[in-house]
């Protein structure tokens, strides 16, 4: 194959079109599920549930937006109703979240876990809020830092010098950051509004990978200067066991977070930086003032002259030569190496044959940008994804998602038939799905639900998963896998899609080296919940789920009520199993036309998949054996935790 013709550029004119912005902190601190949910064994009775929730929400709708006013600085207590369903409550934002971020992030994360605040001592965390609501005013005032949680970075400084003096270097710092947010002047004095006792730091290493750490401490406002350096102090003096062992590791970066104060450390900027953060031990550039000052001033002049020589279109023109050339590479890489079919598509066609991105042909929106349906001049039908131009993805890391999606070819996984880059534009065009998402079809009114149907839907999207973990060149797993990324073609078979947050797995038990897991909550699977760790039996716990929403038409958050106590979907669809009463649990849609042992078998199945432990799971291998094979023995599922999450106890 002909190498394409490269495309020479002045050294001084690629670094001019692609100098990099600064980080943004929207960019740094996305999340999109929360870090940790407390458990919740003390719910209210069944005559005060409803009142206390509603108690709860609007509580936590005032605590929004009191937090977010302009000398709030992102904290609010309060208490609202009367007993015996009287709420108090607590919010925090992270320092650098005021304002309308921190209220309509407060918001938006009460309205996500609304469903799992009515217990009477309730406690979610979030990357950059913080929600705890109780029914004990006296824990208000109480110093306790439980319900603490802590998750750290798989990756690790080795070696007992290195470690060492890495666990001494993120001490020191923490250390210097509580002293700066604790001390009586630490007003802020840079234009970013910050809260009271919040402080941020960062401190040279220069060893093993990184060059400096990060690091955040915060308390809520309420305590007094001594009492939130006791607080802090006390969860420092956790890290080296928490983060560090004695065979000498530590780790890169780690949080703990509770409901008075937290921590949190990072080899990358994770904060926004203002002038009060706090820089320790940073290395020093050995230039002496006078040649800074010109090669500064050369530097400046060099730009002036090349910002007057170059103007903007321009500019943009040599960025589309050069993506052009790459995407031509990207388009030959995937022909030769996987999908001949694959093709770019010029911006106007795709415009073209979606009339222009018209409303009328919007299927709908995800987190990544909204889907189009579209029509080629060949009368193809096809669903158009159009990527946010606000995405932080970067040009190269959207032309490996593309050749990850394109390498993937079987019946039950959405095909990829192209993409389109122009400017910002940066799409995706798919094969058409006519019959929506599983979650229409589940969830929504007048779609065919007949049980041959459903069995249909539960073997293929097994078959399109055991593909990706045992088929493909690569362990694929999909880290995301829900009814709506699941899609119906004309004859109802399924197809897995959006493959955004996908990632390769080089073995059975893949690491994730974030301390933010990504997904959706109720489908995430314990382990990735609590210890950032994903593999392929992650995949299988949000399959289990997925079989029981298909059985059953109920949401897996859902509360459903069983002898007098709630239950989420996978400990209701249990108790049923265990009681024997699994056609309780079918939808009632379905009436007597289906078949009672092969329902049975598939919910006993999906149970094994929802286990706790990653380990108990099955396989995708055996799943799809268990689900073809009708006389085989399966294994009996044990009772599943409490929620959906692996959490430790609060004491209280």
């Amino acid at each position: 194959m002909p190498k394409p013709k490269e495309l020479l550029l002045p050294t001084f004119l690629i670094l001019f079109v692609f100098w990099p912005p600064a980080a943004s902190v929207d960019a740094l601190s996305s999340t999109v599920s929360p870090l940790y949910t407390a458990p919740c064994n003390d719910q209210p009775t069944a005559n005060s549930s409803s009142i206390y929730r509603s108690n709860l929400i609007n509580l936590g709708t005032a605590l929004s937006t009191g937090a977010g006013g302009a000398s709030s600085g992102g904290f609010a207590k309060g208490s609202t109703g009367s007993a015996p369903d009287k709420v108090y409550g607590l919010v925090l934002c992270r320092g650098d979240f005021t304002g309308v971020n921190c209220t309509n992030g407060l918001m938006a994360a009460l309205n996500d876990t609304a469903d799992r605040l009515s217990c009477r001592n309730a406690t979610v965390y979030y990357d950059q809020f913080m929600l705890h609501f109780t029914d004990n005013g006296n824990s208000l005032s109480s110093l306790a830092n439980e319900p603490e949680w802590s998750a750290w970075n798989m990756n690790s400084v080795t070696g007992m010098d290195a470690a060492t003096r890495f666990m001494d270097t993120v001490t020191e710092l923490m250390n210097s950051m509580v002293d700066l947010a604790t001390s009586s002047s630490s007003s802020k004095s840079s234009s970013l509004s910050q809260s009271k006792y919040y402080a941020t730091g960062e401190a040279g290493f220069g060893e093993q990978g990184v060059s400096t750490v990060y690091g955040l401490v915060q308390c809520t406002q309420d305590l007094t200067g001594p009492q939130c350096k006791s607080c802090l102090d006390g969860i420092i003096k956790q890290m080296p066991e928490q983060f560090g062992s004695p065979a000498g590791v530590s780790r890169v970066g780690g949080r703990i977070l509770g409901v008075r104060c937290n921590l949190r450390y990072e080899k990358e900027l994770f904060f926004q930086e203002t002038s009060d953060t706090i820089k320790i031990h940073m290395p020093k550039n050995g230039m002496s003032t006078v040649l800074k000052i010109v090669i500064s001033g050369v530097s400046v002049l060099v730009f002036f002259v090349i910002g007057l020589l170059l103007r903007p279109n321009v500019v943009r023109k040599v960025r589309e030569l050069i993506m052009q050339r790459d995407l031509v590479i990207l388009e030959k890489e995937i022909a030769s190496e996987s999908d001949s079919r694959f093709s770019l598509f010029g911006y106007s066609k795709i415009r073209s044959a979606t009339d222009n991105f018209s409303k009328q042909n919007k299927l709908g929106e995800g987190g990544f940008g909204p889907v189009y349906k579209g029509r080629l001049p060949d009368d193809q039908d096809i669903a158009v994804k159009r990527l946010s131009p606000d995405s932080v993805q970067g040009f190269r890391e959207f032309m490996n998602e593309i050749k990850l999606i394109a390498s993937l070819q079987h019946r039950n996984l959405v095909r990829l038939l192209g993409c389109c880059i122009k400017s910002k534009e940066r799409i995706l065009v798919y094969e058409y799905m006519p019959n929506g998402s599983l979650e229409e079809f589940i969830f929504g009114a007048g779609a065919e639900r007949s049980w041959p149907v459903r069995c249909q839907i539960i073997k293929g999207i097994a078959e399109g998963l055991l593909y990706m973990h045992d088929y493909t060149q690569e362990c694929i797993v999909h880290r995301d896998l829900k009814p709506s990324n699941i899609l119906l073609d004309h004859e109802m078979n399924p197809k897995i899609s959006d493959f955004g947050i996908a990632r390769k797995c080089f073995s059975n038990m893949a690491e994730s080296n974030t301390t933010t897991a990504m997904g959706t909550f109720g489908y995430i699977a314990p382990e990735y919940y609590s210890q950032n760790i994903y593999s392929t039996r992650s995949d299988v716990f949000s399959f289990g789920i997925l079989v029981l929403e298909i059985i059953s038409g109920k949401r897996a958050i859902g509360s459903y009520q069983l002898s007098g106590r709630s239950y989420e979907l996978r400990r209701y669809a249990w108790q049923l199993w265990r009681e024997k009463s699994c056609d309780e649990l079918v939808d009632p849609s379905l009436g007597e036309e289906y078949q009672e042992l092969e329902v049975m078998r598939c919910i006993q199945v999906a149970l094994l998949c929802v286990q706790d432990s990653a380990e108990d799971r099955p396989t995708m291998r055996n799943v799809t054996a268990m689900l073809n094979n009708r006389n085989g023995m399966l294994l009996l599922p044990t009772q599943p935790g409490s929620c959906s999450i692996h959490i430790d106890m609060d004491p209280e």
